[in-house]
């Protein structure tokens, strides 16, 4: 059955009830919350308005928001029949497919309804009727075949040998791939959210649209005698659509991919994300990021919604993000990817370095440096003493069973040698630099800077 709960939660579900000796699905039904219509409200405005006319507003259509929620209801009936979230379905397409309309009107924008592969915010102005949305899809049904179509004169052991066939039968195609939801993201290619083969281009397109929403955000909102909350909340959609973009890039730096596999299937289950891959992930971060994203900042919004607020935004989510960079688990990873492939990897130090000549890359040309600038540089301090400083925590027992991540003695790796061997780098780079600049704020900036760094490295000295 389906059941309504008048509730103020944002969110459906579909649980069922096994028989733990058989796996036989007893009972299963949807918890349909009233207020899931404003998170499909939400979803569908920030990924598709820029070039869909029916998701400009605060309240769709009808015949949208039904379409909408025929799309949650199928994603909740498939958890009904026993199948979990397949997060590693939408790799399967291209991201140039996703802007073609004869492609996307065949398969959607997943083969699996199970992803949380949302609305499709890659297709672009001028590319024509393209699909929004996914569809029941390839995978889905044969996951479903391969659960419930009948193998007679069979018992249930002897049926094994025919179901590992289907299988194998399809063992590379990635229409019928099955990536798990991770806790933690190791694989990037099995994340939530995010669309194609490709995180950076995706993220691209996806920024292009999210800079042409932002200009229309009062129009698209607006309504006579009502105040600006409907404005304050689609800004923070743009927002947190905006930091998904990060995270989906980032997660391949450090990556490693995971393909299941059996003794009769050939290659590697785990693979290190590509040198290129990573490299390109870190420029995407270095451009989009971490070099004040300026269309964010727009006045004629901030003077509708708050008294103050978007210097510390903007300053929270870049370091957001510097902290899921500078992890101990990513960092962990690099540093076995370089063990194991060589000068071939792209290394912890290979990371470090690229970081901090970006996020400080106002030394080396003598410039001065703004206040966002000033506050992100801040923030990379911040981290580097954490780094210096804490030891990886401890996950609490009830999470252990489904948390997955790389675990490192922080204290005797190359983790701590590697910071302390860029901030004395930065060190020598911010003594160069002070002299050249005529902005007495940079100066003192620098000069904050040296002292913290020397914080870091004397701690000592801190009494």
């Amino acid at each position: 059955m389906v059941r309504y709960l008048a509730s103020p939660i944002p969110n459906a579900n579909g649980p069922h009830v096994s028989d733990p000796r058989s796996g036989e699905i007893l009972e299963s039904d949807i918890n349909w919350y009233h207020n899931v219509m404003t998170l499909l409200r939400n979803w569908f405005f920030v990924q598709t308005a820029a070039i869909n006319e029916d998701a400009r507003g605060v309240q769709f259509k009808d015949e949208v928001m039904g379409r909408l929620i025929r799309f949650v209801s199928s994603h909740e009936v498939g958890h009904t029949l026993g199948l979990p979230h397949n997060m590693g379905s939408s790799v399967a397409y291209s991201v140039e497919d996703l802007r073609d309309p004869e492609f996307t009107k065949k398969y959607g924008t997943a083969p699996s309804i199970m992803d949380y592969a949302r609305f499709n915010y890659i297709a672009q102005p001028g590319d024509g009727d393209v699909a929004l949305m996914p569809e029941i899809g390839t995978y889905d049904k044969y996951a479903i075949a391969w659960g419930y179509k009948p193998i007679l004169d069979k018992s249930a052991v002897e049926e094994k040998q025919t179901l590992d066939s289907w299988i194998l039968k399809h063992q590379n195609d990635p229409m019928y791939r099955f990536g798990s939801q991770q806790s933690g993201v190791i694989d990037p290619s099995s994340q939530t959210e995010d669309l194609g083969d490709d995180a950076v281009l995706a993220s691209q397109y996806g920024i292009a649209n999210l800079k042409r929403i932002v200009p229309n955000l009062i129009e698209w909102t607006a309504e006579d005698g009502k105040d600006y909350e409907d404005l304050d909340d689609l800004y923070g959609q743009v927002l947190s659509q905006y930091n998904r973009y990060m995270g989906h890039v980032t997660a391949n730096i450090g990556g490693v991919y995971q393909y299941y596999k059996t003794y009769d299937q050939e290659g590697p289950v785990y693979t290190h994300v590509d040198t290129d891959r990573q490299k390109e992930a870190m420029s995407f971060l270095q451009k989009e990021l971490f070099t004040t994203p300026e269309w964010l900042i727009d006045q004629n919004i901030f003077n509708k919604i708050e008294f103050d607020g978007n210097l510390e935004r903007v300053r929270n989510f870049q370091e957001r993000t510097m902290n899921n960079l500078l992890d101990f688990g990513r960092m962990a990873r690099l540093m076995e990817n370089s063990e194991i492939n060589g000068n071939e990897a792209y290394s912890l130090l290979n990371m470090m370095t690229d970081l901090r000549t970006g996020v400080w890359s106002e030394l080396n040309r003598g410039r001065s440096i703004d206040l966002y600038r000033r506050n992100l540089q801040r923030a990379y301090l911040e981290r580097m003493e954490y780094l210096m400083t804490e030891k990886q925590s401890a996950i609490p027992a009830r999470f252990r069973s489904w948390v997955k991540r790389s675990n490192i003695d922080v204290a005797n790796s190359d983790i701590r040698p590697i910071v302390r061997g860029e901030l004395v780098t930065l060190q020598g780079n911010i003594r160069n630099a002070m002299n050249r600049s005529n902005d007495k704020l940079t100066r003192y900036h620098l000069q904050d800077a040296l002292k913290r760094i020397d914080l870091i490295l004397n701690p000592i000295a801190k009494g």
